[in-house]
Formats: C-alpha cells, structure tokens, sequence
C-alpha cells in the first residue's frame, strides 16, 4: 500500500443512476481489509478485523456491528439530557443481522479465528440506501482480505410497480417514516436478499399482501440481474493478489466420523428418535459428554475402543475434543439427512407437509385489553394487547429523524420457555429483537390506520415453549391477540417455517413444513414466511450451506401457503373477526373536529390549556395540525365534559374580539360571565361589553384546584389588561390590579 493511498484513484461503477466508488483501506488502513464506500452522498466504511483464534471455541466467533451515527444524517439527537449515541437501536441490529446471516455460512465452518465485521454509516442519503452499499461492500472487502471466505455473492433491494413487476429499490424506507406512516402505506414490497449464481443464500423481506406469484417474480428477477452488483465485485477483486492464510482451523478426520457413528449409531437414533420433546431435548445435551466421556475419560479407554477401521489409532487417543464434538455434530446431520432422504421419514413420524397439532385460546388474562395463546406443536406463544392515548406513541431517534410509532410489537423469550435455567435479560437480545421485527413487519399490511383505529397499540409476546419458529408463532399469536382487543386489522395473519434437506449438490432434497428444534439444528434452511389468506406479509430466511437452489426456494412458497392457510382455517373456529367492543378496561376515545385556526387557543400559552382541561377531566387529548381532536379516558362522563371545554372555546372565539382598542395595563369593571376549568371569561362593563380571558393562574396568587370556589357567575370583579392572544382577544388578570 503507497502512503499516498488516501488520493489514489477510486474503483467506480454505476449502480442505478449514481456511481459508486470503493477506496481500499482510506479511512482505516491498520484493519486487516476495508473500504471507505460512496454512493450518491452516502459513505460508509467497512472494516474488516482479525484476531488469532484457540481450538477451545466451539464456533466461528463472527460479530458484525453496524454503527449509525446521527451526525451522518445531519441530526442531533432529541433528548435534552444525551446527545451521545448510547445502545444501537433496534433498526441498526436488524440490518447488521441482515449482514450477519448471509455471511456467516460463506466461512468454513471449522474456522476458529475471530472475525470482527464493522460497518460506520458516515453520511446518510436516503435516496440510496446505507445497507444495500455496505453489505455489497462487506463481501468486497471480505473478499480481498486473508480471511478464507467464499465470496462472490450479492445483495439486492427488490420492490414491485403497481402491476406486479419487479424492480430495484435503492432508496431507504424505514418501518415507519417521520410522518408516522408505516411501510404497509408507503409501499408495496421492500425485499432484501442475498443471492448468487446458484441460489439464494438469505431473505428479508416486507411484503404488502402480496400473492406468491408476484413474489416468486421477484426472486427470479434477482437471480437474472444480480450482475448490477456482482460484475463489480469480481473486477474489484481481480485487481488483488489475494493469499488466504487458514488461521486456527478444526480439521475433522473422516476416520473420527465413521469411529463414532460406529460406537454410538443406536444411542444417536435412540436420541434423535425421541418424541417427547423434553426428553428429546436432554437425550441431546447428555449425548456430547457420554462421547466424550467414552473417548477421554477413563485411563484404559484407548484400550477398550474397538478395532479401528486404519491401523492409525494410537494407545492415547489422536484427536482433541473439539474433533470429538465437531465429528458428533456431523454424525447427527447425516442421520437426520439419511433419515430423511433414504428413508424417507421424519424424526418425529409426521408426514414432510404435516402441521403439528394446532390449539389456540383467547381473552385467557382477564384484566389485559387482548390476549391469545396459541400452541403449534411443543411451541407455546402468549400475546397480550394494549391500548393507549396516541399520546403515548413510542418516539424514536433514527437515521430518518424522529419516528412516531402507533404500533409495536415485542418479543420475549425468557429462560423458561427453553426449560432450563438461562440468563435473564431486562434488555432484548439481538435475536428476541430480531423476532420481534419479524411479527411487526408481518402484522402491519393489517394494522389499521390512526385515523381508523386512534389508539396506540403494544403487543407483547412470551415465548412459554421454544420447539421450532417461536416468531411465526407470535405472529399468530399477535393476530389473535389484536382481534381479541377489538382492533379492527384488515384480515388475520398467520406464519409458518419451512425446512429443507438435501444432498451435496440438491439433485435430491426434501422440503420440510413446520420444522422442529433438530430438524432446525441439523437442517439446511430456516424459510419463514407470514401472510393472509391472499398473500404474503413478511419473508425471512437464513441457512447453513453455501445456498439453497432457486427453484427449491420457489417450491418452498408453495408449502409455505398450504400451511399457512391450514392455520389460518384453524384459527378462525377461535376468533373469525376483531371483536366489536373493545374490553370494558380499555381506555373509550372520542373524536371532534375543531378549526385549525382555534388549535392554538385549546391548547393555549405553553400548554396550559389543554392541561388543564386532561388534569380536571381525568382524560388525554390529542391534537393533529388538521384539527382532528381525540379525546381518551375511562369514564365516557368526562370524555363529554373535555368535548364540551374544547367546544366552548371554539365557540367562543368570535365573541371573544374586542369592541374597541384597549392598552395594555387599563384597569376595568367586570362581570363574571362564564366558569372553565382553565380560567373565566369575563365581560368588561365599558359600555362595549367586550369579552376578555383570565387564566386560572391570573385569579389569585395561591394555588385553584376548582375555579368554582373562587368566583361566581355573576360576580363584579376588577381586571387589567396584561395582553393579547394571537388572534388580538383581549387577556386580562384579577391579582394584578393593585
């Protein structure tokens, strides 16, 4: 590398209507690879790190950070306490997943180095896309380091015009945009997936009801113009000598598999074999240490194996535990592949497109707004619904600037749902925030609007039981929940995971519905797929090979609708329609509509009005620049009384303008002509009768509580003029008169 690397001369091409150019190693030159990356006015940096690996990790210790900083989008943060970026949020976690996923498979599975993948978002455009450009450039800069890593592979943004037809996407849409709009209500299809010439190698996808047709158009249109991307990254790489250095590898002896599906055939099939899924799942977990045990813990061991297949065996045993244990793995996949695929059987003797045994409940917590259970299998999900003030929106900082979210969905998947003591976290995992992305992204084609539904709507889901694709579960979970608490979503929404084994090259395979924990484990794909009776919602699927075959994902959606609409026929004998009322603990809403000009007199000088008017009917009163006014609270008595506030002054205005011109500080009589939570009108005794307001604060120099106990309709009170409110009515104040 020359030292004067940072003017050399970009590597461009064109993406879209811009150019993107990679500069190697600009902005960190001391990382084993990286590119400093623009597209449009978007630039990020991709850093690539590697540190020396120990045969003691079990895995590959990969971890990809995706760092946003909110001075790339010209934004300071909204807090008036923290301007520093603290945790990423959940949007930069779901895309460095995104990233994660497809990338992870491409390493050698027996790789033990520590790998660091870090992506720096420098300067946000949103008109081309952060993650479209840095995944690109991840597989680049992956590409030319020394980490051995199979490349040559793309990421794509997909969406579909009015008629169906797939096209790229470059721009960014977020879940939910400044305007509080959704993605259901800002387009069609926002697809990312990762693919190469040979299949696809990971999916995540927002899908508006679409039919699988038009989706299936879509992968087929990814796998015939990938080269947008692809012939780039090859000229890219060309242009280095690149020498892959193999680091801490795991070899495993072909010997060492065959040794142990030897000595341990019957108890692996014995395991594996095991209906009960608590059992099954212990069988597993003792499995490891009884090898272990058998190779490594007795002195004589070496004595006692059995005659080997080569004369290489050694008195003290050749091979490291993780041999052991990376051979044991590998002998598990190929008994459920041969189970499978020679066979012809699942381990648990459903047929390959059988659904497990379905059962669903609703409206089981009494006192929570909705709530459904639903049991696919060994798999358990409780969902509950709550309704809150549109006040009570959840805002966030993003990339995009502040966020107004109407509807969230959670995910929760504690200890207990695994069976076993765990860690408790207070904060969401990566995977729990993942899953709970996934359910919110499939459940919003059928969220109704706010000015539908004027509700904030929190959906939480528990897992109680882990057994194989908890997040479609909660998503089916969640649509029952929502109709439980009467939210009027459009259609119900169901989700379901499709599996797949296959040979080496997949001239034969097996597609797998409803996947269990080991089909999961020892499987090739984990294909999710949510939707309605007419169409797809979301997509998500990771893998553990280099890729799945188009035409199996293809085949795989087919599957997945069968299932899905196997469900949702299920579900419709628990719950067929959103409930008409809405649960009697549920806050009730009331909506006026006021003049845009009078929006500023309700809510008056610094708020004060309008908090009044909540404080002393017990209510929350939400206000749009439209002049649409919604009114929450429990008592439907004080929901009318903070209309009838609201519409006094509205009604007031025009009586309120003064009948001649008044200078600030003259002192006048006055009769007290009307009572409000907030404050009095009164009527000056000028010969005008002209009106003017006091404010409650401007009465007397103690706290009011109620405005009745100080004054009556009626009475003659001194005022002074202290001012005029923007519309030029007169504001006057009784504990200023001298």
């Amino acid at each position: 590398m020359s030292e004067d690397f940072i003017h050399e001369e970009p590597f461009t091409f064109k993406v879209g209507d811009s150019a993107v150019k990679w500069y190697y190693k600009r902005l960190t030159p001391l990382a084993n690879s990286s590119i400093f990356a623009r597209w449009g006015d978007t630039v990020v940096n991709v850093s690539i790190l590697r540190g020396e690996g120990t045969e003691e990790n079990t895995f590959l210790p990969l971890t990809v950070e995706y760092l946003e900083k909110y001075y790339a989008a010209g934004i300071i943060a909204s807090s008036p306490y923290v301007k520093r970026e603290g945790h990423p949020s959940d949007a930069a976690i779901l895309k460095a997943r995104i990233i994660d996923r497809a990338i992870r498979p491409r390493f050698p599975k027996t790789l033990r180095d520590v790998v660091q993948v870090y992506v720096s978002v420098l300067s946000y455009d949103v008109t081309h896309d952060p993650l479209l450009l840095a995944f690109n450039t991840v597989v680049a800069a992956l590409m030319v380091s020394d980490i051995p890593f199979v490349g040559d592979f793309v990421g794509l943004k997909l969406t579909v015009d009015s008629k169906g037809n797939p096209q790229f996407l470059y721009e960014d849409i977020p879940l939910w945009n400044g305007d509080g709009k959704h993605k259901a209500q800002l387009i069609n299809m926002d697809m990312f997936l990762a693919v190469d010439d040979k299949g696809v190698i990971m999916f995540d996808a927002f899908v508006n009801n679409l039919p699988e047709k038009t989706v299936k158009r879509a992968v087929e249109f990814a796998r015939d113009n990938k080269d947008a991307w692809l012939t780039p990254i090859r000229e890219f790489v060309n242009n280095f000598d690149i020498s892959k250095e193999p680091g801490v590898m795991v070899e495993v002896p072909e010997y060492l598999v065959k040794l142990i599906h030897t000595d341990f055939a019957s108890q692996i099939e014995d395991t594996l074999r095991e209906s009960d899924k608590t059992l099954r799942k212990e069988k597993l977990e003792e499995l490891p240490d009884k090898v272990l045990d058998h190779y490594f813990g007795q002195e004589d061991a070496a004595e006692e194996q059995p005659q080997p297949f080569e004369d290489d065996l050694s008195k003290d045993f050749p091979y490291t535990q993780q041999q052991v244990q990376l051979a044991l793995e590998m002998v598990l996949k190929k008994f459920v592949k041969d189970l499978v695929l020679k066979q012809n059987e699942r381990l648990d003797g459903r047929d390959f497109e059988q659904v497990r045994d379905l059962y669903a409940e609703i409206d089981l917590l009494p006192r929570v707004h909705g709530s459904a259970l639903f049991k696919r299998g060994d798999t358990m999900v409780l969902t509950a619904t709550t309704l809150g003030s549109l006040l009570q929106q959840l805002q966030l900082d993003e990339m995009t600037g502040e966020e107004e979210r109407y509807y969230i969905h959670e995910y929760y998947s504690p200890p207990y749902g695994f069976g076993e003591p765990g860690r408790f976290r207070a904060y969401p995992g990566r995977r729990e925030i993942g899953h709970g992305a996934l359910a919110e992204k499939a459940l919003l084609p059928v969220i109704p609007s706010k000015e539908e539904f004027p509700y904030m709507v929190r959906v939480v889901s528990e897992v109680m039981s882990s057994a194989g694709s908890t997040s479609m579960a909660s998503a089916t979970a969640s649509s029952l929940s929502l109709m439980s608490a009467g939210v009027p979503i459009k259609k119900p929404v169901a989700g379901i995971s499709i599996g797949v084994i296959g040979d080496k090259d997949f001239t034969k395979y097996q597609l797998l519905t409803d996947i269990v924990e080991v089909e999961d484990f020892y499987g090739e794909m984990d294909f999710k797929v949510a939707g309605t009776k007419d169409g797809i919602t979301a997509i998500q699927m990771d893998q553990k090979r280099l890729q799945i075959p188009y035409h199996v994902i293809l085949e795989a959606f087919d599957w997945a609708k069968r299932a899905r609409l196997a469900i949702l026929d299920y579900l419709t004998n628990v719950i067929s329609e959103p409930k008409k009322q809405l649960h009697p603990l549920a806050p009730k809403v009331l909506r006026i509509s006021v003049p845009v000009e009078d929006i500023g007199k309700i809510i008056g000088p610094g708020g004060r009005i309008i908090k009044d008017i909540m404080e002393r009917t017990d209510t929350k009163v939400y206000i749009n620049e439209e002049g649409t006014v919604q009114i929450m609270g429990k008592d439907t008595d004080k929901l009318e009384q903070a209309r009838q506030y609201i519409q006094d002054i509205v009604n007031g205005a025009e009586r309120m303008t003064p009948k001649r011109e008044y200078k600030v500080g003259e002192v006048l009589e006055a009769e007290v002509v009307e009572l409000k939570p907030f404050g009095a009108i009164v009527k000056l005794l000028d010969g005008t009768d002209s009106m003017a307001f006091v404010h409650i604060s401007e009465i007397a120099d103690f706290y009011i509580k109620d405005i009745n106990n100080v004054l009556t309709i009626g009475e003659h009170v001194k005022v002074k003029i202290v001012g005029f409110d923007d519309k030029g009515r007169l504001r006057a104040s009784i504990k200023q008169v001298e």
